[in-house]
């Protein structure tokens, strides 16, 4: 047998198991603050709900424990849920308590507030009378769970506290207005006390509770390899703190601190796959976390990623937010980080992390020019298959970190085989169709043409003018005798069908028929709608003004290295 095995040889225990024994959990100083919102309260309670309805069990799934001393215990994972029933406990118990404060059956109220205090939070000192808890938070959220939930008193200035220590008290309160309303209906203390033994007994965990950091560890990557969902910040975030001793623990968790200001905690895989195969070869997220684990093996090596992380994350950010503060000023890279946020493309980004840490401003623009060039032929017109993309992308991205590629040519170089010939893309232009349910997109191309065509610089975000369907989206009868009715949505959506006007013109136009709209169309300043010489309007002059317009698109969406 595997001597991980007897690491998942624990038994199936209740929340009331948990949390009445004489332990203290702690939750280390690495893991997350407290992060529940209302919709994860909603998804628990209806869960408890439906199994007192069903009278069965409901499953909370695993908690990973590292025994650290007798009667001490670290949370590794579990602790939301370990502090979210604590505090739906003490909202039960706050509900006692208020009795207690009306002089509602007094001395019993009092004798079952502290049995259930006992048994659920914690121990009153015979000196301060304050309760004193068995779950202990993390250095954020302790000072608001045992100086002011647990000893139910009104957390002073509450609007200044952290997000997660209001979601905290958002929490109690949350639960407390659940017992209020759905629980203590009949003004009837038994429903509360039946009620809190019920989540006590029928609340279950697997609880695994290993020796140490590197056990626990050991424990999360079975699990994940089980198919039990662990990501893979979860994994590395755990394996990071077992490789490290205890005193340094303070340091990685400033470094994961700073990362996180940038990057949400549900992108940060996305942000470490994209880093890491900026310099190593390319990898899914599935064999990521192996990848690493066989490369950073030393507490040097902890130091080093979580450093390189650190500096690369405000760059990762700043990726998909070309209005960032990093690009005050870099016009060109505004310009083409938009047009990559337009188009939804990231697969160059590791590509972009190794050009700004080793390019200048002015080398990295040409850089991120190719990747929005490429990705407007390959992937918006072309439509061609994103398998070979990151690879390619990681390829380019590695001779940049390795000092191979120098230059934006050099990068060219690297990625040419992305790029679509002029004889393909001009094909593929004069077929494509775009629905103005993208509209963004339709109006980046149609005033992309405009400009080329007549020589100016006009914001398809900013500028007024509207995107004119030659043949209408809702076409009258009279066009039936231009385009078979059968066949007229195939034709609306076309390239070749869209034109720029102003508001005005374009209300004018609405459903008329071509020889109408061609007079309102040489009123306009807009130079595609103005120069507009098709007297009558068929598949066929569609056909032929859009292979006309790929032509101008040829030379706008072009690079030449």
């Amino acid at each position: 047998m595997n001597k991980n095995e007897n690491l998942l040889n624990a038994n199936t225990i209740s929340f009331s198991d948990i949390i009445s024994s004489d332990n203290i959990y702690t939750v280390p100083l690495f893991q997350r603050d407290y992060s529940w919102r209302e919709e994860n309260l909603d998804d628990l309670w209806l869960d408890i709900e439906n199994a007192r309805a069903d009278s069965t069990r409901h499953y909370m799934g695993s908690i990973v424990l590292i025994k650290k001393e007798k009667k001490n215990l670290e949370i590794i994972d579990g602790q939301q849920r370990l502090t979210t029933l604590s505090i739906l406990a003490l909202s039960c118990i706050k509900v006692i308590s208020e009795l207690i404060d009306s002089d509602v059956d007094k001395d019993d109220n009092i004798d079952r507030k502290d049995i259930l205090m006992r048994k659920f939070i914690g121990y009153k000192s015979a000196r301060s009378l304050m309760f004193s808890p068995k779950l202990r938070l993390n250095k954020l959220n302790d000072p608001i769970y045992s100086s002011y939930l647990i000893q139910f008193s009104k957390v002073p200035n509450i609007n200044r506290e952290a997000s997660s220590n209001k979601l905290l008290v958002e929490a109690f309160e949350y639960f407390y207005d659940k017992i209020k309303k759905e629980i203590f209906v009949n003004s009837d203390i038994n429903e509360i006390i039946d009620f809190l033994e019920f989540v006590g007994d029928n609340l279950q965990f697997i609880q695994i509770t290993v020796v140490d950091e590197l056990n626990a560890y050991l424990v999360f990557e079975t699990l994940n390899d089980r198919g039990i969902p662990l990501t893979v910040t979860d994994l590395f975030k755990n394996y990071l703190f077992s490789r490290v001793s205890s005193d340094d623990h303070d340091h990685i968790k400033n470094k994961w601190d700073n990362i996180l200001k940038f990057i949400n905690y549900k992108d940060f895989s996305n942000f470490l796959r994209y880093f890491w195969i900026s310099r190593n070869k390319l990898i899914t997220e599935k064999d990521l976390f192996k990848a690493i684990k066989r490369s950073i093996t030393n507490q040097q090596e902890v130091f080093q990623i979580i450093t390189n992380l650190e500096i690369h994350a405000e760059v990762f950010n700043a990726l998909s937010d070309p209005n960032d503060e990093l690009w005050k000023g870099e016009n060109d890279i505004i310009k083409y980080l938009s047009e990559l946020q337009l188009f939804g493309i990231k697969q160059p980004f590791p590509l972009l992390l190794a050009a700004y840490e080793k390019f200048d401003l002015q080398t990295f623009a040409r850089v991120v020019k190719i990747c929005s060039v490429i990705s407007f032929r390959y992937s918006v017109i072309s439509g061609l298959k994103t398998n070979v993309l990151e690879q390619t992308y990681s390829r380019a991205a590695n001779n940049i970190s390795k000092g191979i590629s120098k230059s934006a040519k050099d990068v060219f170089k690297d990625v040419s085989n992305l790029y679509v010939t002029d004889e393909v893309f001009t094909n593929q232009f004069t077929l494509k169709s775009i629905k103005t349910s993208k509209n963004r997109l339709v109006r980046y191309i149609i005033y992309a043409l405009e400009n080329k065509e007549a020589n100016t610089e006009k914001s398809y975000d900013k500028d007024s003018g509207t995107i004119e369907h030659i043949l209408p989206e809702n076409p009258s009868i009279e066009w039936n005798n231009s385009f078979l009715k059968d066949t007229q949505l195939e034709f609306i959506y076309r390239i070749g069908n869209y034109t720029l006007l102003e508001k005005k013109i374009n209300k004018e136009c609405e459903n008329k028929v071509i020889e109408e709209k061609v007079d309102l169309y040489k009123t306009s300043t807009f130079q595609l709608s103005n120069k507009f010489d098709y007297e009558e309007w068929t598949p066929a002059k569609l056909k032929h003004r859009q292979s006309q317009l790929a032509k101008l698109a040829k030379q706008i969406w072009r690079l030449e290295y």
